[in-house]
């Protein structure tokens, strides 16, 4: 006898049969991560894809005014952008279909060539079945993740002038996928003026800037995608100049034709001029000029700093009159700054340049010979 229960079984079991037989999408999307100007792949592998049925591949983030793109429809690919998608170097197109058939399983493989930032975002694999209303339509999201190497905004400054006292933050905005870390550090490797030899984020501060700050400052911004991106900024700080002797005394003796050497090291920003000045007569200071008495020369020495410079004054001859103080001064238009040296009598000669202790074209031995011949004819005189 056929009962009601009978009824809803035989429903039920069509029922089933029917949803046995629907195309369906299987499997989930796995995530894309590639890097910029690779290729991404996406697979949607379905099952029970009949002739009523075709599956669709659509870009669906915000292009083109906030409009879906659809791509394909099983192995055709039906947009290739507003270039055709043709490459240039390797004639291949941007997008692609590959397609492989295991029973009833059916791979759908979207390829996505020369990855550009824009390509990243969610893939919709649709099956559309006629007949069925959208909303109905069996639907997976694959998502695709586009690295991009570290780039740092041109809007930065690249040159700062500072004075002494002031602050100042310099900032580095940078872009990329995944976001990058951002490094601050000196070019010198010296310590940082707030300390340290590294500081990390986008903003360094500079409080209370000082002359020994000046220098440049690189920004460096990482996401461990190849290359990492790097800017210089140039901190100029202007200051009055400073000066210091390399010896505070210079001894010579006189009337030898020996010359002095007095050198002094001056700094400042903008670059300082400089004068050699002596103390003459009750204390009045006379102006030294570059002539046949005095050599003015500026050396250059890969030991200075930044803005330093170093001047040297040859005093030919040294007379009794040379016996005096020095004045190394050094002007800008923050100020100015001096040091002196004071150069004084010796009995013997100073310095690197002094002749021999036999005297010219005589060696020790020969010297210390005559010595010995002298004291023997005094001998026999006193005898």
């Amino acid at each position: 006898m056929f009962t009601c229960w009978n009824f809803f079984f035989l429903l039920v079991g069509i029922s089933n049969f029917v949803d046995a037989q629907r195309p369906d999408i299987v499997d989930e999307i796995l995530p894309e991560v590639k890097q910029k100007n690779q290729i991404g792949y996406l697979n949607c592998t379905v099952v029970n894809k009949g002739s009523e049925s075709v599956v669709q591949w659509t870009k669906s983030e915000t292009v083109n005014g906030g409009n879906p793109i659809l791509l394909s429809e099983d192995d055709k690919i039906v947009y290739q952008g507003n270039d055709q998608g043709i490459n240039e170097d390797s004639g291949l197109k941007k997008y692609d279909i590959q397609s492989r058939t295991n029973g009833r399983r059916i791979t759908y493989m979207l390829v996505i060539r020369y990855l550009a930032e824009e390509d990243a975002g969610d893939y919709l694999c649709t099956i559309k079945i006629q007949g069925v209303e959208w909303p109905e339509w069996p639907k997976k999201i694959g998502k695709l993740t586009v690295q991009i190497a570290p780039q740092i905004q041109p809007s930065i400054n690249s040159i700062y002038e500072q004075n002494i006292g002031t602050s100042l933050q310099l900032n580095c905005e940078s872009h990329g996928n995944p976001y990058p870390n951002i490094t601050w550090k000196r070019e010198d490797g010296q310590e940082l003026p707030l300390g340290g030899f590294q500081s990390r984020g986008a903003q360094l501060n500079l409080t209370d800037i000082q002359r020994n700050d000046r220098g440049n400052y690189i920004c460096v911004a990482d996401n461990n995608v190849k290359p990492p991106d790097n800017f210089k900024v140039e901190l100029i700080v202007f200051f009055a100049p400073s000066c210091r002797p390399v010896q505070s005394s210079v001894g010579q003796a006189q009337n030898r034709r020996f010359n002095a050497k007095l050198e002094c090291i001056v700094a400042g920003y903008p670059q300082p001029s400089m004068v050699w000045m002596k103390e003459g007569e009750n204390g009045k200071r006379i102006d030294i000029q570059d002539d046949d008495k005095y050599d003015i020369t500026k050396q250059f020495s890969s030991q200075l700093q930044n803005d330093e410079f170093w001047y040297t004054l040859l005093v030919k001859n040294v007379q009794a009159k040379d016996y005096t103080k020095y004045f190394c001064v050094g002007n800008n238009r923050y100020g100015s700054g001096e040091t002196n040296i004071v150069l004084f009598e010796t009995m013997e000669c100073q310095g690197s340049n002094c002749p021999s202790a036999g005297g010219s074209g005589t060696s020790g031995l020969e010297a210390s010979l005559s010595s010995i011949l002298l004291l023997g004819l005094l001998s026999l005189f006193l005898i």
